[in-house]
């Protein structure tokens, strides 16, 4: 339970520990009470508490009869062997599992059962040929079915806590986090005469500071031998402490309540408050509810909702939804949904942001974020304890909801481990991750080049207004080049070789494969601290994260594509929900105005951007996105996939490489392209049987159709990425005119944008690449250390708000988006089965989730 005391090696044995009113509260407030399993804690919703409820109070009564058994008075039992006031929540309450191993309990004590033995303080009890033996009649002065309880009893009383003991570090070095021992004896009153002894604790813990360690050009890294138990006895001292709810946890603010309170501590609670918001964000209406067993189809409803005909959405810019323009003409230039439209509204997610809101009324998390201590190892196993502590819906190496930080550490190692023990992380990550979107390759040099340094404008220290790199933090930018090795690792592990790094510069200083071998780095590296390439390195990691996270999945798929998508086709097709084209869009449209729209409100008002996309302050990253828009423009033409890499000179590297005589491979395969050309013809396909079924082939119906030319029109008016392809390559979108060529370019590439890729760029960069000490978002300035911090509140704001339950490509679709009669379904499933072959069977997608760095097709929405 909540309020597990820290240390009860001194209690009473057999005495049942009271859980506190607050522990109640907490559980309460968290919607439900906490059921332990042995592998993680599964809440259960309020529902399931009334259950018990309902078999407690049966339990309860069927006590109450037997203690009404004995003689009245008191309702308190012999002290010595079991303890229970009646008058008490106790009942609700279950032994400590710190305490000692009970005594067993005497046949003849007065526990409310029957008393073998009446004793002196009795009379002779009679017979009864229906009852049997009667109750013990007891002398007067005495009670209990034993008649052992005097009325003159005293119950026992503690006395004050002694003075807490000296500090002893943790970490056996005299100085650092430790424990102090307070104690106190039953002896205000001593119990007599059958009295009850005190119940609780006879001794505490509480973690203490044993003063600052000694500065060994160690960064002040915390040194804990224990850290699991140190986590959860911080967490529990403050929370034993607080006296309030979870409620009012939130309430207060964040930052109001750490204020005065070790920052270690806010790990905990960051996770504690995930764990309380996880249900409502996640569990969209009509998903089943995780960790329920049966009951969660149950209790989930209706997934899909008909769309409402008539309803009316207006386009409107993102300004007149977020309320703010940050200073930013773009924020008038990009459009969503002026609502979420009603059938696919969720109360739980509304309730889940309104907390999050509340909770940083008075503050925002940014005061906990940006500090850099306390910094840790780069220990694995700490790390995932210390950003995970607290939250209970699953542990942080389950992939039924990613997490990140886990998987990325564990396959790095793996493909490093196969390319002969290699340390050059950046070239893998080139070679197998979702970082091979940013390649560009030079045919002169033949090598593949990687330029981030329009980044390193915005990083710049001491800026004003919130401009810059967060203070403390490595600025983004760099560049690095890269060459084809064909060496396929161990035991031909790595069929399609490799990219392998031959130079990285970074602030002015470049790198290059002789300085790789320096030993003085690996050797800084061990000792916690990230120093020459092995330091820029790890940068431009943090950008290639923020270019991925920040440029191409917030600014590019949600702010300039999904939600803008969703909005036109709903209001061009308001008053005809079963249209063909419309059936045909929502299957990809579905929720994109809600997360679009959320997203901004979370990334940027509430500037959890700065501690999960970028070590940027928020109007730094949204200066960012402005100069992106105005120079490097997105252009539909050059999203498509073709053109997407004939713009980058890697067209030829998008196909499964040949062979030469001993079977190498004899160039790079870029396998991330590979996998999103695939889609785009996947869903071109698609769309050809869509209008086969739906117009007999007939696209000229499709084309002079009212309500499409409607979407057309709005489409290129609310989706500048169409004008801009109109304006740079006429070509490829037929001049803007509605041709059966520029609707299928135009239509495969969103579908591919707001689906495959939408998951290989957003999230399978999260949870299968990302990872604080091989690829980290945030590096310090110094290079020590990972701030806890900054990591624990990304991974809440990851495993919360990236990773939720909505609609799998693979799962069965609504109803309402076919037409029987046409038979259009078949299209759908056939694209199904193709998805679903080529996750089976081509190692471009089977080698995903734990075996690669990409997401299963299964994950795709």
């Amino acid at each position: 339970m909540f309020n597990k005391q820290l240390s009860g090696s001194n209690k009473k044995r057999g005495q049942m520990e009271m859980e506190s009113q607050d522990s109640i509260a907490l559980n309460e407030a968290n919607g439900g009470f906490k059921l332990y399993h042995p592998h993680r804690h599964v809440k259960m919703k309020i529902f399931s508490a009334v259950f018990l409820l309902v078999a407690c109070v049966g339990t309860a009564f069927t006590a109450g009869v037997t203690i009404g058994s004995s003689q009245a008075g008191k309702s308190q039992y012999n002290a010595e062997k079991k303890t229970m006031d009646m008058y008490t929540s106790e009942w609700w309450s279950s032994s400590s599992d710190e305490s000692d191993e009970s005594e067993p309990i005497e046949e003849n004590a007065s526990y409310g059962g029957f008393c073998w033995d009446c004793g002196e303080n009795s009379g002779p009890r009679g017979w009864d040929w229906w009852f049997g033996w009667g109750a013990c009649p007891c002398n007067d002065g005495w009670i209990g079915s034993c008649c052992d309880i005097s009325l003159d009893a005293v119950d026992g009383g503690f006395s004050d806590w002694s003075a807490v003991s000296e500090c002893v570090s943790d970490n056996g070095l005299g100085c650092g986090w430790g424990k102090a021992t307070k104690t106190r004896e039953c002896n205000n009153p001593s119990p007599k005469n059958g009295g009850t002894p005190c119940m609780g604790a006879y001794s505490e813990e509480e973690v203490c500071d044993a003063g600052e360690c000694a500065d060994d050009g160690d960064g002040h890294i915390y040194k804990i031998m224990d850290y699991a138990e140190y986590i959860a006895a911080k967490a529990e001292v403050f929370q034993n402490n607080l006296h309030t709810t979870v409620g009012d946890l939130w309430d207060v603010g964040l930052c109001n309540l750490m204020a005065s309170t070790n920052k270690v501590q806010a790990a905990y609670f960051n996770s504690l408050g995930s764990t309380v918001m996880f249900e409502g964000v996640n569990f969209l209406r009509g998903f089943k509810w995780w960790g329920m067993g049966s009951w969660g189809d149950w209790f989930a409803g209706e997934r899909w909702e008909k769309p409402v005909s008539g309803e009316e959405i207006d386009i409107v810019p993102y300004t007149a939804v977020t309320g703010f323009n940050y200073g930013k003409d773009f924020m008038n230039d990009f459009f969503t949904a002026d609502k979420n439209p009603s059938w696919e509204d969720d109360s739980g997610h509304d309730s889940a942001i309104a907390m999050l809101t509340g909770s940083l009324k008075n503050g925002d998390a940014t005061c906990l974020t940006h500090v850099l201590e306390p910094r840790f190892p780069f220990d694995h196993e700490m790390l995932m304890k210390a950003a995970w502590d607290g939250f209970t819906w699953f542990n942080y190496d389950e992939l039924k909801y990613a997490s990140n930080g886990d998987f990325g550490y564990h396959l790095v190692n793996q493909r490093s481990e196969a390319f002969h023990g290699t340390k050059d992380v950046l070239g893998l990550l080139m070679t197998e991750t979702v970082f091979s979107v940013h390649l560009t390759y030079n045919e002169v040099l033949d090598q593949f080049e990687l330029d981030l340094s329009d980044m390193e404008q915005f990083s710049k220290e001491n800026m004003p207004d919130g401009e810059g790199v967060i203070n403390g933090y490595a600025g983004l930018g760099g560049k690095a080049t890269f060459k084809f090795d064909n060496d396929m690792g161990v035991d031909d592990k790595m069929i399609y070789g490799r990219l392998k790094t031959t130079s990285i510069t970074y602030d002015g200083v470049t790198y290059n494969e002789q300085d790789f071998a320096d030993p003085a780095v690996m050797e800084a590296e061990a000792n916690n601290k990230w120093i020459g390439w092995r330091y820029a390195e790890k940068v431009i990691m943090s950008s290639l994260l923020a270019q991925t996270n920040l440029i191409l999945h917030v600014k590019g798929l949600h702010l300039e594509l999904a939600a803008a998508f969703q909005g036109v086709t709903i209001k061009s097709f308001k008053n005809n929900v079963d249209h063909p084209v419309r059936r045909l869009l929502d299957q990809f449209t579905h929720r994109s105005v809600q997360a679009t729209n959320g997203n901004f409100d979370l990334l940027f008002e509430h500037k959890a951007a700065e501690f999960s996309l970028a070590p940027l302050y928020y109007q730094a990253q949204l200066t960012m996105i402005e100069w992106y828009i105005n120079n490097k423009p997105l252009s539909m033409a050059t999203l498509s996939m073709e053109e997407f890499a004939e713009d980058r000179n890697m067209a030829q590297f998008s196909s499964k490489p040949p062979r030469d005589s001993e079977g190498k491979p004899t160039r790079f395969f870029w396998r991330w392209h590979y996998r999103a050309l695939k889609a785009q013809n996947m869903y071109k396909t698609m769309i050809d049987c869509w209008v086969d079924k739906n117009y007999g082939g007939d696209w000229s119906q499709l084309l002079t159709n009212s309500d499409v030319v409607q979407w057309w029109t709005l489409m290129k008016s609310h989706l500048p990425s169409i004008n801009q392809a109109i304006q740079q390559h006429p070509e490829w979108i037929s001049n803007g005119d509605l041709t059966q060529d520029s609707f299928t370019k135009v239509v495969s590439t969103l579908m591919t944008w707001v689906s495959h890729i939408h998951e290989d760029v957003g999230h399978s960069a999260a949870y299968v690449v990302y990872n604080p000490i091989h690829t980290p978002m945030m590096v310090p300035k110094d290079g020590v250390g990972v701030p806890l911090n900054s990591f624990a509140f990304n991974t809440n704001a990851y495993r919360t708000f990236v990773f939720l339950e909505r609609a799998k490509l693979l799962e069965e679709p609504a109803p309402f988006w076919f037409d029987d009669a046409k038979d259009d379904k078949q299209c759908y499933t056939d694209m199904q089965t193709t998805y679903t072959n080529l996750g089976a069977n081509d190692d471009a997608f089977s080698e995903c989730g734990e075996t690669g760095f990409y997401s299963c097709v299964e994950a795709v929405e």
